[in-house]
């Protein structure tokens, strides 16, 4: 067996693996295992996540399944969870489906964090250029004297 599938989780489609480790895949895991090698085609990114953050799939695992690029697989998560769909992430697992409203809350606190953090940043540029501005005023009047 080739090193590739002996690093695959059952959680992402691999079967070879799953056998190999007595994993049992439920119905989900099954559905999901048409799209390792296609294209979505309008599927949605969802029915290829696991509940849980244990169970998180990477963003390069999820281009490699459906065959899209990064920003298009981000840009249907968006989607989804602008239509309701609790598809939650971390830095350092990746996506997943909700296990508990624990889970759910982090991301929520997380999510919150960083819209704050790059509403500070955006103030902080836009000072910058009221500043730049100002100050280029100010040399022009005088230039005008």
């Amino acid at each position: 067996m080739n090193q590739d599938k002996k690093k695959a989780r059952p959680s992402v489609g691999a079967p070879g693996r799953a056998k190999e480790t007595r994993a049992t895949c439920n119905d989900r895991s099954a559905s999901r295992l048409h799209f390792t090698t296609v294209p979505l085609a309008g599927q949605a990114i969802s029915g290829l996540l696991s509940i849980g953050r244990e169970n998180a799939v990477s963003r390069r695992e999820l281009e490699a399944m459906t065959g899209l690029d990064g920003r298009t697989v981000r840009l249907l998560i968006e989607r989804e969870r602008r239509a309701g769909v609790p598809i939650l992430a971390d830095n350092a697992s990746g996506y997943f489906l909700p296990a508990s409203d624990g889970e759910k809350a982090a991301f929520v606190r997380s999510m919150r964090h960083r819209a704050g953090e790059i509403l500070k940043t955006a103030s902080v540029i836009e000072r910058g250029i009221c500043d730049a501005l100002e100050g280029q005023m100010m040399l022009e009047e005088r230039q005008d004297e």
